[in-house]
Order: C-alpha cells, then sequence, then structure tokens
C-alpha cells in the first residue's frame, strides 16, 4: 500500500450509541524480533497467497471477494488472520493448515461505514485491527484486539484518534493507519491526523492498560495539504 513519507470536537454521544450494538466475531485458530506482525501491501482476496507458515508453506488467500483488499497476518506457525470491508462493515476470517479458512464474520454492525482495516500480529496468537470509521461528518479510529483463547475482543473507539478524511480520488489506503506489534503485545498505531494539516498522530497500546493519549507531530516536509473539508470533533 502507499505510504506517505514519515506518516506521521468532542463526539461522546453518537459514538457511545453506535457502539451499543457491536458484535464479536471468533475465526479459528515467532519469530521473536523487536516488531512483527504484518504492515504490508494489501492483498486483493482473488489473489495468490501473500504469507507462509513456519514451515514455508503458502497460506491461501482469504475468502474476501475479488476487490476487498484483504490484510492478513500470520499469528502462528500454522494459522493466520485477515480482515476487509464488506457492506462497509470489517470482517475477519481465521486460517490453519488443518481447516481452512473459518466463514467470515463481522466485527461489529454499527451504523456508519469503515473502512482502511489493517492487522498486526505478534505470531504468538496475539493480533489488532484498527480501521476507519465514519458517520456523517465524524471520523474516529476503531479497534478489535484477537487472543488465540478468546477471539476478537467488542470493537471500540481509539481514544482521542481523529484521522483525516478519506480525500476524493486518492489511492485506496493511502490514509491508512500504520500498525507495528512487539513480542509482548504492545501496539503501535500511526496515522494522518484530521486536526491540523501535514500532521500525523501516533498512540500505543498496552495490553491490561488499554491506549496513550494520542501524541501529534508536525510533518516538516510534507506537500500542500488537501482543500478536502476537516472533521470538526473527535471521538473520545
Amino acid at each position: 500500500m502507499p505510504v506517505r513519507a514519515a506518516i506521521p470536537v468532542l463526539v461522546l454521544a453518537l459514538l457511545a450509541l453506535a457502539g451499543c450494538d457491536a458484535r464479536t466475531a471468533k475465526p479459528d485458530h515467532s519469530n521473536n524480533t523487536a516488531v512483527l506482525g504484518s504492515y504490508g501491501p494489501p492483498t486483493d482476496g482473488t489473489a495468490g497467497a501473500a504469507l507462509t507458515d513456519a514451515q514455508g508453506q503458502a497460506i491461501p488467500a482469504p475468502p474476501a471477494p475479488h476487490g476487498a483488499r484483504a490484510q492478513m497476518a500470520r499469528s502462528g506457525d500454522e494459522s493466520a488472520l485477515a480482515v476487509w470491508v464488506a457492506d462497509d462493515h470489517v470482517v475477519a476470517s481465521g486460517w490453519t493448515r488443518a481447516s481452512g479458512w473459518s466463514a467470515p464474520q463481522p466485527l461489529e454492525r454499527i451504523y456508519g461505514a469503515s473502512s482502511d482495516p489493517r492487522i498486526a500480529s505478534n505470531e504468538r496468537g496475539s493480533a489488532m485491527a484498527v480501521w476507519h470509521h465514519r458517520v456523517g461528518n465524524i471520523h474516529s479510529l476503531r479497534f478489535s484486539r484477537f487472543d488465540a483463547g478468546s477471539g476478537w475482543s467488542l470493537p471500540d473507539v481509539v481514544p482521542g484518534a481523529l484521522p483525516e478524511p478519506e480525500v476524493a480520488g486518492a489511492p485506496p489506503g493511502r490514509d491508512a493507519p500504520q500498525l507495528q506489534m512487539d513480542a509482548a503485545g504492545t501496539v503501535v498505531a500511526r496515522w494522518p491526523s484530521g486536526f491540523h494539516a501535514n500532521e500525523v498522530q501516533s498512540a500505543r497500546y498496552l495490553p491490561g492498560q488499554g491506549w496513550t493519549p494520542p501524541a501529534s507531530e508536525a510533518l516538516a516536509a510534507a506537500t500542500p495539504a488537501s482543500a478536502a473539508p476537516r472533521a470538526a470533533s473527535s471521538a473520545r
């Protein structure tokens, strides 16, 4: 996926109400480097495999419709996860060598439109998905954490995050969040800010503690900002 160089109000009632109908999806279900997980080019649901298991055998493409731009991450030696958007909702599927891909299930069914889901994993049974969600002119980031023992968590808003609204005609996934997960399950997320032009925000998810407040960083050598209007409020 295209990634920007050095990529870098209050809305309570509406998003709280929207989250009331959230549901979970539980797909079936080592390398110990400093940063693990997947943050690579989108994988067309009908294209060839983008991952291999620990033995080097290809993991087949997930059961996403053509053009869905599924994102995949290996969650174990012989297991993987995938997320994509279908009918404006983020759906997930899990893979094992023994049983193949599970039936796709939506992570939630709330009002609004979801886009640009991304997934990262530590390849030890933990993973995180983050995506852009829009209700009218209200933009937020939502997330769900995966655990091999319990499946996907109830999705929620990344507190304080305001992603840049999509720009008409921009390449798909241009403003998608970047994700990295380390071996301990700590996640670093980074996304173009909707508060100010030429700025990015970043936050860390600490297992058992949640998200840190987003930090903003100006892009010194950024190109002129788009004329697209920005959201007037942030989900918290």
